[in-house]
């Protein structure tokens, strides 16, 4: 009996190597998917303005699949754009920050532990890098609201390296645009300015990010029809637009198509009011602004009393075109 073990066991592992190797891919391919589906889904809640359930969908992916950063990366996506409700559009409100700090560390410790692995495929290296340059992009962002300049500097050439990095390796990977034009574009608007200049003192040009604004703008259009970046870069894009007053017919093809697909979500319907008031279309802000306003008296999550005051200041701007 102990020879006829002996003799077996060498075979055994044998095949057990090979069946491991054999559905292993297959197995990884599986479980990316269904990441991949929990990761739509419960973006879903965000742009319906569930941003409170959505964390809590994300926190449990985290649980769930502790070795993929999407879990604390995506909690961080929500919070920011909770960080939008009744606050400045293009900064949001600076509340969330240590939450989305601490969700993103994570993310991004996780990144690095994927592409430190021993047997990682290309597929491994090329998410690991969006989520790692995606992470620190908005890192970069943060600090840049929060007016520490060189650490957003320092943050945004880490994102931007990354993300140069992956679309080498696979330039058809859409989603990663999204913040790498976010990155050329606000860099290409910024170099000329006194806060560039600083930064470039403290750090050296070749640790400024590159700047290119055009190219920032290409790269967001290409993000927009990605699948888990896509209406983030829309939304990037009006961020750009509107409050210059520039491309306003364009904003306000995305905006129309946002706010028609994700009625319950304010951002958008702020952004098209101030479209229109832009535009000077009287009659289409007032029905704008009353469909705000009917949405707060049927009491809509995120339609209180800041959306009844914006919807009035609004009908209040259009009796003066």
């Amino acid at each position: 009996m102990i020879r006829f073990q002996v003799f077996f066991r060498p075979r055994l592992v044998c095949a057990a190597i090979i069946f491991i190797a054999a559905v292993t891919p297959a197995a990884q391919a599986e479980k990316r998917e269904v990441i991949r589906g929990e990761i739509a889904s419960a973006r879903e809640l965000i742009f319906q303005g569930g941003y409170d359930e959505a964390v809590k969908r994300f926190v449990g992916l985290a649980k769930a699949h502790p070795d993929n950063p999407a879990g604390d990366f995506y909690q961080a996506v929500a919070l920011i754009w909770k960080s939008y409700v009744d606050s400045k559009l293009e900064a949001g409100s600076r509340d969330y920050d240590e939450a989305i700090n601490t969700a993103l560390a994570a993310a991004i410790k996780r990144a690095e532990a994927i592409r430190s692995g021993p047997n990682k495929s290309k597929e491994d290296e090329v998410e690991a890098l969006y989520y790692l340059g995606s992470a620190f992009a908005i890192k970069s962002r943060l600090n840049f609201y929060q007016n520490h300049i060189v650490p957003a500097a320092r943050f945004a050439r880490t994102a931007q390296d990354h993300l140069n990095a992956l679309i080498k390796i696979d330039p058809d990977y859409a989603d990663a645009y999204f913040a790498l034009g976010g990155i050329y574009y606000r860099a290409g608007v910024l170099l000329d300015s006194p806060v560039a200049r600083l930064a470039s003192g403290v750090l050296g040009a070749k640790a400024l990010p590159e700047g290119d604004s055009e190219r920032g703008i290409r790269y967001l259009k290409a993000a927009a029809g990605s699948r888990f970046a896509g209406v983030d870069a829309k939304l990037a894009l009006l961020e750009i637009y509107v409050p210059k007053n520039e491309r306003l017919d364009e904003a306000l093809g995305l905006a129309r198509e946002l706010q028609a697909k994700y009625p319950g979500n304010q951002t958008f319907a702020r952004y098209l009011m101030r479209i229109y008031l832009g535009l000077r279309d009287r009659a289409k802000l007032n029905q704008t602004a009353r469909m705000v306003l009917a949405r707060v008296k049927e009491e809509k999550p995120g339609f209180g009393a800041f959306m009844k005051a914006e919807a009035n200041r609004f009908m209040l701007e259009a009796r003066k075109l």
